[in-house]
């Protein structure tokens, strides 16, 4: 793949980058829904990339995501998720959590009482408190990932094991996009209608 303009410049460190993570991964999960479809490569990306995500057991052809609406940094939290979606004539509701990793390590943040406990800990009981209190939402499937830009998705586990204790699934940076985009032997993705997401996603930085 070639280098990223986007996110390869002279900044040492990680600078504001999970910001931009939120935004462009808010805006890709947008575009899984139905009234994107003309694009027919950017709809496949982004179909991909949710149904990974909400780690859905059944095939992707049996789905179709009717609506994804979504909220960046409520409650501090990277991204709020909520998918409505038809599986087999069937529709069902999910609210998925995401928290965005460019390669900084989990930290510790103060619950409600004041005590310091891991930050996915937290989230997550904000998440489910919320989601419990809300009638008409309380038996959505409920889903959480750590997304991290580590391309090799052995050391995104390794450095997020952590994740798994609060119930995250941790995902690489490539492990969510559809690898049947990628040429074999040149190693690059096809590239989608979308120069957004093709500078973001399918570029290496």
């Amino acid at each position: 793949m070639d280098d990223s303009l986007l996110m390869c410049d002279s900044t040492e460190g990680d600078g504001k980058a999970e910001i931009v993570m939120d935004y462009v991964m808010s805006w890709s999960l947008r575009h899984a829904t139905k009234e994107y479809s003309e694009k027919k490569d950017l709809y496949r990306y982004c179909r991909y990339m949710l149904y990974k995500l909400l780690q859905i057991e059944a095939p992707l052809k049996n789905i179709t995501f009717t609506e994804v609406k979504v909220w960046k940094e409520w409650k501090h939290i990277d991204l709020c998720v909520e998918v409505k979606l038809i599986n087999n004539n069937e529709e069902e509701c999910y609210a998925l959590l995401i928290e965005n990793k460019y390669y900084t390590p989990l930290h510790e943040k103060r619950d409600a009482e004041g005590n310091w406990r891991n930050q996915l800990d937290v989230y997550r009981e904000i998440f489910e408190k919320y989601y419990d209190a809300v009638p008409l939402k309380k038996n959505w499937k409920r889903k959480y990932a750590l997304v991290s830009c580590f391309e090799r998705p052995s050391k995104s586990i390794r450095k997020y094991r952590e994740a798994n204790k609060y119930g995250f699934k941790v995902f690489g940076f490539y492990s969510i996009i559809a690898r049947n985009f990628e040429n074999k032997k040149t190693k690059k993705y096809k590239d989608s209608e979308s120069e957004i997401f093709n500078e973001f996603w399918l570029r290496r930085w």
